[in-house]
């Protein structure tokens, strides 16, 4: 074989095995270069995801804490305590001796009574119902068994509730809550129950319901779900979640009558949060490690990242699935990569042209890192000013109001001063709505606290806590002289109308205020401010009561003798 013979062979042999090496080469560089903007667009979606859902989490375990706190204080009052002792002699038979109960306990005058004071509690608790139930595990009491003989018959009176999973642990001493369908009702919801004692001994239990037709509002960041202690999905973003089993979760374990008892269901599809096998079979790029952060679902293409926090001190947990934004590009980006550095190695003709294209794809990397960041910053700064303040009204949220108690009560005590909390409650708020619409409701909620604003003082706080109900903080001001402040407040609201209500609409205002103890906790004075606006309330609305710190004062004894 001549030389030339040997250069014919040799030369695209040499040239397939430079173009091999080149897109060898290309190949490895292009993936450490993808690999980096990975690891930026990771670090910037974690960071707004972990903030997505801690807030989520921080407004459950809130929210959950004040559900809490309105059969804990029921748990406290005299009435409820003499109420489940006069009730002892209920027991069950039985079944077919629940309608001979219901019979005796709907005509037994004090019972009665004591569910005009649950219908009336709940009324401004935000409960969607609340029921008393004695140590024999039979409802006496119900908040939807007055005026209505329909009502009061499909009510839980006179009902045998000793298998309900929630009153099981606070029949026999301690607080519970969980996760459940109503079984009258079909409707979902949280049932909280709080053990009542007198003199000693466990009489019974205040049990509450808080629909979740409520709470949806923890779930309205796109890809957020809430599961109960048993692994199901109880409410979602996207509600064709709601109903779904996460992987491995307790539901799986159950029986179907545990199931049927606890949902009134039997079957529930698997969530089927993973990770996602298909990122490696998609970019074998990816690094084992960092693949096994990513998860899939079959509900959606591509892979996301997962969030979830446990723990929330109520058997519930938060969840995020935040499918990865750049993903689609970061794809497109190898590929592209891959070719260009191949042609950078292929010639310096090329190589001019790769590094224009490099530097300005550099540029936009860098655009679209500091655009992600400054939406991180935005994103940050609505979150800060949403957990601050009320969107209708502006007042502060009810977070925020809660943290303000704790740092008031504790500068109070450190600079010896006194310190007085109120709550208002717009008298007759649901009629507003129906008669004059929705929009008129919220307008009437603003006027509210513009009206808070021209009357309190820079350094006081009002606070919105749910629906029409409003808290005040009057720093440095004894209980006296708070009265007077709230009602200069309540009667500026009546003398000076809203010009964007109609001249029909008469607002008024119940407010209940007591002032700082030397041993009160924030809860304290909050079920204290409570206890005197239902004094108001009961008293005939439109007023203003007063409650001093000693539990024993007139105005709590007052509330009692309502019955």
């Amino acid at each position: 074989m001549n030389r030339t013979t040997l250069r014919q062979v040799t030369g695209p042999i040499s040239f397939v095995l430079i173009v091999l090496v080149c897109w060898f080469v290309a190949g490895m560089v292009a993936d450490r270069m993808v690999q980096q903007e990975l690891d930026a667009a990771l670090h910037t979606q974690r960071q707004m995801s972990t903030s997505i859902v801690d807030n989520m989490a921080e407004v459950i375990a809130s929210d959950l804490a004040m559900s809490r706190a309105i059969p804990a204080t029921m748990a406290e009052m005299d009435v409820v305590q003499h109420a489940l002792v006069q009730s002892q002699n209920y027991a069950a038979n039985g079944e077919a001796a629940e309608p001979a109960l219901r019979a005796a306990l709907l005509k037994d005058a004090q019972m009665t009574k004591v569910s005009n004071f649950l219908h009336d509690a709940q009324g401004f608790s935000g409960l969607d119902q609340i029921w008393l139930v004695n140590a024999n595990g039979i409802c006496v009491a119900s908040s939807n068994s007055i005026n209505n003989p329909l009502a009061a018959e499909s009510s839980f009176v006179g009902a045998d509730m000793r298998t309900r999973g929630y009153l099981t642990n606070a029949l026999l001493g301690a607080f519970s809550e969980a996760y459940g369908v109503g079984r009258a009702s079909g409707e979902p919801g949280i049932f909280i129950a709080a053990p009542v004692y007198a003199e000693g001994l466990l009489v019974g239990a205040v049990v509450a319901k808080v629909g979740i037709a409520r709470l949806r509002h923890w779930v309205a960041h796109v890809g957020t779900f809430v599961a109960d202690d048993n692994g199901v999905i109880i409410m979602a973003h996207n509600s064709e979640l709601e109903g779904h089993a996460l992987p491995s979760s307790r539901v799986t374990q159950m029986s179907p009558a545990e199931r049927r008892l606890i949902y009134h269901r039997e079957m529930f599809p698997d969530m089927r949060i993973r990770v996602d096998a298909q990122v490696r079979q998609q970019a074998p790029w990816v690094p084992a490690a960092v693949a096994g952060q990513l998860f899939g679902m079959s509900e959606q293409r591509g892979p996301a990242l997962y969030q979830a926090r446990i723990g929330l001190n109520s058997g519930l947990s938060a969840h995020l699935v935040d499918p990865l934004a750049a993903w689609p590009e970061l794809l497109r980006n190898h590929k592209r990569d891959h070719l260009l550095v191949f042609l950078t190695l292929a010639g310096t003709v090329a190589l001019a042209w790769v590094i224009t294209v490099s530097y300005v794809r550099e540029r936009r990397h860098h655009r679209a890192t500091r655009d992600l960041a400054e939406q991180l910053q935005s994103a940050n700064t609505l979150l800060s000013a949403e957990a601050r303040h009320d969107a209708l009204t502006g007042a502060l949220s009810r977070r925020y109001f809660l943290d303000l108690l704790r740092h008031e009560i504790e500068r109070a005590r450190a600079s010896n001063e006194p310190l007085c909390m109120a709550i208002a409650d717009l008298d007759h708020f649901k009629q507003i709505n129906d008669r004059f619409g929705h929009a008129a409701g919220d307008r009437a909620l603003e006027h509210f606290v513009d009206t808070c604003r021209a009357e309190l003082r820079g350094a006081d706080a009002i606070g919105r806590l749910g629906g029409e109900e409003f808290g005040l903080l009057l720093p440095a001001t004894d209980l006296a002289g708070g009265r007077e402040v709230v009602e200069r407040l309540r009667l500026r609201l009546k003398a000076v109308p809203s010009p964007k209500l109609p001249p029909s609409v008469g607002l008024s205002v119940s407010i209940g205020i007591t002032e700082l103890s030397a041993d009160d906790l924030p809860e304290r004075i909050m079920s204290r401010a409570d206890m005197a606006l239902y004094a108001a309330k009961t008293g005939g609305r439109d007023r203003t009561e007063a409650l001093p710190p000693d539990d024993t004062a007139p105005p709590a004894r007052t509330v009692a003798n309502v019955w």
